[in-house]
């Protein structure tokens, strides 16, 4: 998958959602755009209604363990779900909930996914989207067609997160959106250098696989995503692996992989027993990956404008 684009969901998450909404897409008054560390440019104005500086989303839901947004666009009464997804580096909208909503697409790109090749897709630029008392203005609407496996109208992630700080419970659910300028972190958790690449976010982390020595790499942070924790380096354990298909039943076609028990993964001062490890996806940045699996052992704080990831453990609160 190119690196501006979003990414699909990958083979751990496949084979045990097969039925799920992961064969989706295995894929945000005043205010002004602000650059990220990395190599993007953030277009996205955000703004508070009634002078606010920060805001508890309303409508926010998880099912499984995927977290919905509800999105209503500008001039428009139709509450949308958007799947929240820190691997989507473009906003994308049901093809059929955009004609529904009589939007018009100006230009034309392409998506990929963890399958390769990839699929042209309409554009419609600029839209403003409301959050409850939150809006985005500037956000360029990928149209695209997203199988119907559960009820999605659009998925949102880089838009919403880079200009803003985000604190992500996955458990409660809930997303609280704040000015980076307004923020202050007081709590025990790991405070981690995000890197911001293609407007991906990235973190270290350690993953050791049966007999292999640990290696230590950037890992792609995707809550879209239900795997643990997927590395090229699983093709070399010594322990049980099978053969699997990544990139089904999304964007881009299908590729051949394995899928076998790592022994575990650290990330900050946690270390985690043994998951499951996939390998591998159509681009080095999507087989390097973190998906629900671990980070919904944690509170999350996004803070893309300054380059960190906060993680608080659940069992510290």
């Amino acid at each position: 998958m190119s690196p501006r684009a979003f990414c699909l969901r990958s083979a751990n998450s496949l084979e045990r959602h097969k039925d799920r909404f992961f064969l989706l897409v295995a894929f945000a008054l005043c205010g002004i755009a602000v650059p990220v560390r990395g190599d993007e440019f953030c277009a996205t104005r955000v703004a508070f209604e009634g002078g606010k500086t920060s805001e508890k989303l309303p409508g926010v839901t998880r099912s499984g363990p995927g977290i919905f947004v509800s999105v209503r666009l500008d001039g428009k009464d139709d509450n949308l779900r958007f799947l929240f997804d820190t691997g989507a580096g473009r906003t994308v909208i049901e093809r059929n909930v955009a004609a529904r909503l009589g939007l018009r697409p100006t230009a034309k790109s392409s998506i990929g996914g963890v399958g390769a090749g990839r699929v042209d897709v309409d554009v419609v630029k600029g839209a403003s989207l409301r959050l409850g008392k939150v809006r985005l203005n500037g956000v360029d609407l990928h149209v695209a067609d997203i199988p119907e496996f559960e009820h999605v109208d659009g998925i949102i992630g880089y838009d919403l997160l880079c200009s803003t700080v985000v604190i992500f419970d996955s458990k409660e659910p809930s997303i609280v959106v704040t000015t980076p300028s307004t923020f202050q972190y007081q709590g025990s958790g790991d405070v981690l250098p995000l890197q911001i690449r293609g407007r991906w976010p990235f973190v270290r982390g350690t993953l050791k696989v049966p007999g292999v020595d640990p290696v230590t790499d950037d890992f792609l942070v995707d809550t879209g995503s239900n795997d643990d924790v997927n590395h090229p380096i699983i093709r070399q354990s010594k322990g049980q692996l099978r053969e699997t298909s990544t990139g089904s039943g999304g964007f881009g076609k299908s590729l051949s992989g394995v899928i076998g028990p790592n022994e575990w993964f650290r990330i900050g001062s946690t270390t985690i027993p043994a998951t499951t490890s996939v390998c591998c996806a159509a681009s080095e940045e999507v087989s390097r990956q973190l998906g629900a699996g671990i980070l919904s052992r944690f509170r999350i704080t996004f803070n893309y404008p300054q380059g960190k990831m906060i993680l608080a453990k659940y069992s510290d609160r």
